[in-house]
């Protein structure tokens, strides 16, 4: 068969075009984190620049899946009243798509067939290999995985190459070649032999591979980011890889060197192939060249558009009718700073309620402290900051001198050198049994005790409850901070949150954290803003810097002035619990006392509210207080516990303004609130920072939940009972499957009868003129992508109404 396409060579005549073309490729996948550092992400942010409607087009072309739930979903939203009549016209006139109600109705009533995939690869048209019924392409997927674990695995890999440590192809090249099995495993007989003729530098054989499938740009393309998304997992960690490697300085191209691997095996394949296979692929190949550019959004969009207006219509009609009420009745005493995270939504509301006098204001939970940790003993230092920033500083945790420091370091290491002797042993192929026999009783006394909820409690679990804040340096050159540098950053810390002026007696800085026992997916419930750790480092970090003398010196050239009566303290939320631990309090002198009293006793009132309104969801309502503290504070040592609780489950909205816009008022714990006021910031500076970080956060943290919901099997990590965990933090897999499984798991977002979060698009709603707010979207690329692309809703106050951004004009919003 002649090649339909003959003069494909020439797209692609010049090597650095094709690296060009693999690289858009990999940008189109979104990165993760290790398991110890895992944060929510965005998994379409490689598709920011297409609208949303679009990305689903191609996501349904290139992998078969839509991002969308299925018809049925929104059938029961609609029979259910969770969509209206007037939801229903409000999207159809947002979106300019015609008809009527009951045309749409009848539409969704007739919609059953899921998205199919183009079959873009040649492997897909291979049939069984004659192991039972695997198809080829999951087979070679496999092998890929399985290369992938050995390769990253440094913790519990048993054997290195004898070539130190190549790039990711060389290396699944090497191990290919010396697989006698890979032909039968794969059923592409004569894959191994073929392997020989692959040259063993990456650039070299991306140009023999592409040359021998003929392709354009446009079918590579398309080809290219089906294969990623076949294996999803692995290239999202590749991704990660590479992600975290830029933020330091470096470079990699791990999701570059996976997809040289991805298409050596479409080679491979088309060596392998028949005459039968060749003329069903260019069919497929065919139907890719031309990239879905339709803009208008399919009719599924109307009812998910539908979908959020049904909660947007309740959360303005909630916020007008507390409009006017936000002020509080007595002088403030405390200013308690609180994470931005929906949990403290809870918390904040009902501390206010107990105790007037509190003022709360909500700030992204790394207190604009951009440190990574560096704790004592043998670990290395942990990203106290969120995933698009790099550090600039590094906090290295201290006893308070230096013989303390080294005698403490010395333990943790020899506690490490057990323990790793143990997971050498453990992973020894023939030392499992002599281990099992040796460590069985000891292992089973943890179990038992465990069980019996005898283990240690929550609080012993938080180092930075132990420990002061420690030496705050320059990440590359550990020079100490000067005291105008310090002042600097407690600076843009307070302007970020509006509060440079009005000082309290007392500050709380309140960082948070979930304490879980045998949970790999902890770091998903801990702070985002702080890395996937506890927020209460940042916290202490920031009440330190702030009760500096020097650094208060200082921050009068910055205009700032502090009272001299005004001291900060640092606080703990736990949000398995809702108890708050304060941290260094004995520091605070006698004159503070009245406040902190305050402080503690409203805590421990907003605790039971919390607590009880938090019971229902998981199944613990119509408990007593006590009994009901006691049952979480089980979830948090029950290693068997599979939802110590629901994280930042239905989140919907974030909203910039200042408190006595939502004070008063409950938001359900489906609200990031997040200081603002348009009166501090005339120029927009502020505003520009707060929608590139804690908006996009934001935006990460929501598609998250929402891509886990609507498409688990791409998207989240499946049934958490039948999670194994690989290398250690790598991540983890589900039961026998071969892919890393990202995101979430299913009982993070379901309680085994309803979904616990609604999958809906971020809504922002921002205090701010609106042409300020137009300005700060249109200056920063990616906040603009997000904005015109619809992955989140953006919109503004307008007086005692709701304005909503439209295709660069500002529309009136009926809020009944």
């Amino acid at each position: 068969m002649s090649d339909p396409n003959p003069a494909l060579k020439s797209s692609l005549a010049q090597q650095d075009r094709l690296q060009e073309v693999v690289a858009r490729a990999c940008e189109l996948v979104a990165p993760v984190w290790p398991l110890d550092q895992w944060i929510a992400v965005n998994p379409f942010w490689g598709m920011r620049h297409l609208l949303a409607s679009s990305a689903d087009r191609l996501l349904a072309a290139r992998g078969g899946f839509s991002i969308l739930m299925p018809a049925a979903f929104y059938r029961e939203a609609r029979a259910g009243g969770r969509i209206s009549d007037g939801d229903l016209r409000a999207s159809m006139d947002e979106l300019g798509v015609a008809g009527d109600v009951r045309f749409h109705e009848e539409w969704l009533s007739r919609q059953h067939a899921a998205a199919t995939s183009d079959r873009l690869l040649i492997l897909n048209t291979f049939d069984s290999p004659e192991e039972a019924g695997a198809a080829v392409v999951d087979a070679v997927q496999r092998q890929i995985a399985s290369v992938c674990a050995g390769f990253f695995d440094s913790r519990q890999s048993q054997w290195t190459s004898p070539e130190g440590n190549p790039d990711l192809y060389r290396y699944w090249l090497m191990v290919s070649r010396k697989d006698w099995s890979l032909d039968s495993r794969t059923g592409l007989r004569g894959a191994r032999e073929y392997l020989t003729e692959l040259p063993g530098d990456r650039t070299e054989a991306l140009w023999v591979i592409v040359d021998a499938l003929g392709v354009t740009e446009q079918e590579l393309m398309a080809i290219a980011h089906s294969l990623l998304l076949h294996l999803n997992g692995w290239a999202s960690w590749c991704r990660g890889e590479d992600w975290r490697a830029a933020l330091e300085g470096s470079t990699s191209d791990r999701c570059g060197e996976l997809l040289t691997v991805l298409l050596a095996w479409e080679w491979l394949a088309l060596q392998c192939s028949t005459p039968a296979h060749r003329e069903q692929w260019f069919r497929a190949r065919s139907r890719a060249r031309l990239t879905p550019a339709s803009t208008e959004p399919g009719l599924l969009w109307v009812w998910q558009r539908a979908y959020e207006s049904g909660y947007q219509r309740r959360l303005w009609q909630t916020l007008k009718s507390t409009s006017g009420q936000g002020e509080a009745d007595e002088e403030t005493e405390v200013q308690a700073v609180f994470c931005i995270d929906v949990r403290s939504e809870v918390l904040r509301r009902h501390l206010e309620r107990a105790c007037p006098a509190v003022q709360t204001l909500g700030f992204a939970g790394f207190f604009g402290l951009s440190v990574s940790h560096q704790a004592l003993g043998p670990s290395r230092p942990q990203r106290h900051l969120p995933g698009l920033l790099p550090a600039s500083y590094e906090l290295i945790e201290t006893l308070g001198n230096g013989d303390d420091d080294t005698a403490e370091s010395r333990r943790l290491d020899e506690r490490e050198l057990v323990r790793s002797s143990v997971r050498k042993a453990k992973y020894g192929s023939l030392s499992t049994f002599s281990l099992v026999e040796t460590t069985g009783l000891a292992w089973a006394w943890k179990l038992v005790r465990d069980s019996l909820k005898q283990g240690h409690d929550s609080g012993e679990r938080s180092v930075a409850g132990r420990r002061s804040a420690g030496r705050l340096v320059h990440r590359h050159t550990h020079a100490p901070l000067s005291d105008r540098e310090k002042a600097g950053l407690v600076a843009g810390m307070l302007r970020g949150m509006s509060l440079t002026r009005g000082f309290a007696p007392l500050v709380a800085f309140v960082g948070h954290g979930s304490h879980t026992d045998n949970n790999p997916n902890e770091a998903g419930l801990n702070c985002g803003a702080c890395g996937g750790q506890s927020g209460a480092v940042s916290a202490r970090l920031a009440a330190e810097l702030f009760n500096d003398p020097a650094v208060r010196q200082a921050l009068q050239d910055e205009q700032i002035f502090i009272p001299d009566q005004t001291r900060a303290v640092a606080a703990e939320h736990c949000t398995v619990t809702d108890e708050v631990t304060l941290l260094d309090a004995e520091k605070l002198s006698e004159t503070h006392v009245r406040q902190l009293q305050q402080l503690v006793s409203g805590l421990e009132r907003a605790a039971r509210a919390a607590r009880a309104e938090r019971a229902t969801p998981l199944k613990l309502n119509g408990t007593a207080d006590e009994a009901l503290k006691a049952a979480m504070e089980t979830r948090t040592r029950d290693w068997s516990e599979v939802r110590p609780e629901w994280g930042l489950a239905n989140n919907a909205a974030i909203i910039f303004a200042p408190r006595c816009r939502t004070r008063g008022t409950d938001l359900g714990g489906r609200v990031f609130l997040h200081e603002y006021e348009p009166q501090q910031d005339q120029d927009g500076t502020i505003l520009k920072s707060l929608l590139a970080a804690p908006m996009v956060v934001a935006n990460w943290i929501n598609q998250q939940y929402f891509a886990s919901v609507t498409e688990p099997e791409v998207y989240g990590s499946g049934n958490k009972l039948l999670h194994s965990v690989v290398g250690g933090n790598l991540g983890v897999v589900e039961g026998a499957g071969a892919d890393l499984r990202i995101g979430l798991p299913l009982q993070s977002v379901h309680d085994g009868t309803y979904w616990r979060h609604e999958p809906l698009r971020l809504t922002v709603v921002v205090d701010a003129p609106g042409d300020r707010l137009e300005a700060a979207v249109r200056s920063q690329p990616d906040v603009m992508a997000l904005v015109d692309n619809q992955w989140v809703l953006l919109h503004r106050f307008a007086g005692d109404g709701i304005e909503r951004y439209s295709s660069g004009r500002w529309v009136s919003v009926d809020t009944p």
